[in-house]
């Protein structure tokens, strides 16, 4: 990426809705250069404009899970599932006492607590877990929220029917046709 390639993206990621003609202006070429540019970096996977969730406005609590996985081949697995789910926000494989992380987001802390009870601690090749629970997350304030409730299968593999608490302290996964929506309130 290179000067202009770096602007393009400063000012979209200001204002993902800015005019091509604005992209060309601040930039000093053509509308087409500018488009041109936009697109080669689109095709490159350098940049994606997208619309993101103001989970701090929704009200929206986290939870940081630290996991000790039985092997790195294991952990870069679960990765991949957690990579799916539709509340998590960020994952790692990492080194030290546990060596997979994640950052997970939801409307609430009983979708928090059954992502966290229902779908991770079961898992069999997680040894351990710490779990911190925080408030909504001072940054990012928004974030690619993975709202498509077109599945009857979640991403892990579970059946929100068949859960005990679903519909009671839990909404269902939000990849799911059994998803209630978003309340946005802590409960």
């Amino acid at each position: 990426m290179d000067e202009r390639d770096l602007l393009i993206y400063r000012l979209l990621r200001k204002n993902g809705r800015m005019k091509m003609s604005e992209i060309a202006r601040e930039l000093g070429i053509s509308h087409p250069s500018a488009r041109e540019r936009l697109e080669k970096l689109e095709r490159r996977g350098d940049l994606r404009v997208q619309a993101l969730l103001n989970i701090r406005k929704r009200n929206f609590v986290s939870a940081v899970v630290n996991l000790k996985v039985r092997s790195m081949d294991e952990a870069e697995k679960l990765a991949d599932v957690f990579a799916r789910c539709p509340r998590t926000v960020f994952v790692a494989t990492t080194t030290g006492k546990y060596n997979l992380n994640l950052a997970l987001i939801a409307e609430s802390y009983s979708a928090l607590e059954a992502t966290i009870e229902n779908t991770i601690r079961p898992m069999e090749s997680v040894k351990e877990m710490d779990v911190s629970l925080g408030s909504s997350p001072a940054y990012p304030e928004f974030v690619d929220f993975k709202l498509e409730p077109t599945r009857k299968v979640a991403p892990c593999g579970k059946v929100c029917t068949e859960c005990y608490i679903y519909g009671r302290k839990c909404s269902g996964c939000l990849a799911t046709v059994y998803f209630m929506g978003l309340k946005g309130s802590r409960k």
